[in-house]
């Protein structure tokens, strides 16, 4: 049986664990399609209805990684939701998306305990030393 867990993950030495440190501080530094969706809202439709007149979106692909950290303030509207906490935010300007992302960044970071490890011999949490993850949470 595993000794260690960090973010839910077991591992059997200290040094597993600092390394999966090492790789979360990568994924939350670079990876935000591990905690969010981003995807443009497109073809807008208006739809009747008997209390007025609302506007309906399809949309588009999923974007990747890199597409998400390089968004910047065109008119371009998105859709974005959390995979962890269940926030879904709709009609969001391209210049507020990043707003939302590290939002849900810190809700996953928090999820996952990235500050912590967990002993399951000693029956403890123990604060991780080799990284400093304190700006995630």
């Amino acid at each position: 049986m595993s000794r260690y867990f960090y973010a839910t993950i077991p591992y059997e030495t200290i040094t597993d664990v600092e390394a999966a440190v090492r790789n979360m501080k990568d994924t939350l530094d670079n990876k935000p399609t591990t905690w969010c969706v981003v995807k443009a809202m497109i073809n807008p439709k208006t739809i009747s209805l008997s209390s007025g007149d609302i506007i309906g979106w399809e949309t588009g692909e999923p974007l990747n990684d890199s597409q998400i950290k390089s968004l910047s303030s065109s008119d371009t509207i998105y859709n974005v939701y959390a995979i962890q906490g269940g926030d879904n935010f709709t009609e969001v300007a391209e210049k507020d998306v990043s707003t939302k992302v590290n939002d849900m960044r810190k809700f996953y970071a928090n999820w996952a305990a990235v500050e912590s490890y967990f002993d399951s011999q000693e029956t403890k949490f123990i604060n991780i030393t080799n990284e400093d993850m304190s700006g995630y949470v």
